[in-house]
């Protein structure tokens, strides 16, 4: 009887180490393929926003929490403004499929967490946003795993349970920089909440003082986010609860759109079997309770921001993943426990293939262009592509015509979107603010204090710059002259053409958006 149980015991310790080093060996291919995206594809709008901001050390920022600013900012000496800056998030998203494949191998198996890894980096979104751009959904899931891990650890035990003060601390820091990172943890702290509250031989460890130390512990890591709120009349709290503020009418096409985003974001051979599986889960109830755990994590997020474009703002697809993320481990269990294996092998090859080809074909039109010299007519109406083409010509333009390395002057973008490319294209070495579009110009309206241009000239900068924004623009300088402008594409072609306009002395300063003076 020993020898058997010895025996399996040495079983299950070979299949342990098998799995994790094909865990490890996925990581590294999926890093690998990360790494040539990274340096290959340009910055994304966002991405361009965020490199031009983060050069301004701030408590928090508008449209989100610091944490992915801080680390840009923090990197920037070293890694610069290019495609470099990327790599503090490219190896964080592998430490997160480390992460994933601990928590799936803690509350099921270590193949189930092999599984949901390779599902996990063969989903477009994954792959490509939190995998290798500058966003805030890197941080963000490398935490709240750490999080879900924690709490796994102590209520899924495998070995030794850890002290309720060890865990609910550990978890209040990593749920705290998850806030840091975006406002999405609240939810997860619901969904800790509500599993907890559902679960009646848990339900005891609400009662206990070491969770609630460990709730005071994240909301003081997350304190540099509201004490900027308080400072700037909680600006940023406003701006993304309005976009679930009601329309008064019920918006049934923006509800299926959110959902066909969803489907596109995670690809079909992704989406489908974690549907089945999340289904699945959802029969099994409060009886199965590992995986009742992660539903309890992920469905606050899906359900939520799912159900808001019925009535308020369209939202976007990517709102949602840090929920399907949660989901992955369930999804790793069912395709371990996948009595046909080589029907699961050809899922496997398939998805990879697909997966394989699709960037492939996308790295390559984004990089050259190539798809609007073999097939114009399917770009005919506009290339999204060519929001991941950056702005850098317009650099070696403005030294050419000597405006770089006037100290006297700054740059005026008509939105947001232009500021960002400006500003990551310029490295920081002119001012950019952002005016004449709309009313909504995002942390520009914080970096600058606007006094300090009274008496300079300004170069406006962009790409619709139409007689309506030069009409709001007009009367704050003495003067403003048409300049010729800045042409530049992929493969030779001239894709963008930038307008430039010289604006002579700064006769007072623009008004902020928000109702404050920007600080």
């Amino acid at each position: 009887m020993r020898y058997q149980e010895s025996a399996e015991r040495m079983d299950l310790k070979l299949l342990r180490n098998q799995s994790n080093q094909a865990v490890l060996a996925l990581i590294f291919i999926f890093l690998a393929v990360r790494l040539v995206l990274a340096a290959t594809l340009g910055f994304t709008v966002d991405e361009s926003y965020t490199v031009a901001i983060a050069h301004g050390l701030s408590l928090s920022y508008f449209d989100h929490p610091p944490l992915h600013y801080w680390i840009v900012h923090a990197f920037l000496p070293i890694l610069g403004d290019g495609h470099a800056a990327r790599l503090p998030f490219v190896f964080l998203f592998s430490a997160s499929s480390w992460l994933l494949f601990m928590l799936t191998r803690q509350l099921f198996s270590a193949e189930a967490g092999v599984w949901a890894v390779l599902s996990l980096n063969l989903s477009i979104f994954f792959t490509l946003s939190p995998g290798g751009w500058i966003v805030p959904d890197g941080p963000l899931l490398f935490c709240l795993l750490a999080a879900a891990l924690t709490i796994a650890q102590s209520q899924f035990p495998n070995d030794t349970v850890p002290s309720p003060w060890k865990t609910w601390l550990l978890t209040g820091f990593w749920v705290g920089l998850a806030g840091l990172s975006k406002y999405h943890a609240f939810l997860f702290a619901l969904g800790l909440l509500v599993f907890f509250a559902t679960s009646r031989e848990r339900r005891h460890t609400l009662f206990h003082p070491a969770p609630w130390v460990g709730a005071l512990l994240a909301l003081i890591i997350v304190s540099p986010v509201l004490i900027w709120n308080v400072q700037n009349n909680w600006v940023s709290f406003t701006y993304q609860l309005g976009r679930a503020a009601p329309s008064g009418a019920v918006r049934v096409g923006n509800f299926f759109a959110n959902i066909g985003g969803q489907f596109l974001y995670l690809m079909p051979w992704i989406f489908v079997p974690l549907i089945m599986a999340a289904f699945k889960a959802l029969r099994a109830g409060r009886a199965r309770k590992h995986s009742w755990y992660c539903l309890c994590l992920a469905m606050p997020t899906i359900v939520i921001f799912t159900v808001v474009p019925l009535w308020g703002d369209r939202g976007l697809p990517h709102w949602q993943m840090p929920g399907w993320l949660l989901l992955f481990p369930i999804l790793g269990d069912c395709l371990a426990s996948e009595t046909n294996k080589p029907r699961l092998r050809r899922w496997a090859i398939t998805s990879t293939s697909l997966m394989a080809g699709l960037l492939f074909l996308m790295a390559g039109h984004t990089v050259t262009g190539y798809g609007r010299i073999l097939f114009p007519s399917l770009f005919a109406r506009g290339d999204p592509t060519l929001e991941a083409f950056e702005w850098t010509p317009l650099r070696n333009e403005l030294k050419t015509r000597g405006f770089f390395d006037r100290k006297d002057m700054f740059i005026v973008a008509p939105d947001w979107l232009n500021a960002g490319r400006i500003g990551q294209a310029l490295e920081g070495n002119l001012p950019v603010i952002a005016f004449g579009a709309s009313n909504d110009p995002k942390h520009f309206a914080f970096r600058y204090n606007p006094n300090a241009f009274v008496g300079h000239d300004a170069l406006v900068i962009g790409r619709k710059i139409n007689s309506e924004i030069l009409s709001r623009l007009q009367p704050y300088f003495d003067s403003i002259e048409e300049l010729p402008p800045v042409s530049f594409g992929r493969s030779g072609m001239n894709e963008i053409e930038l307008r430039l306009l010289l604006a002579r002395r700064l006769k007072m300063p623009f008004p902020s958006p928000y109702g404050m003076r920007p600080h």
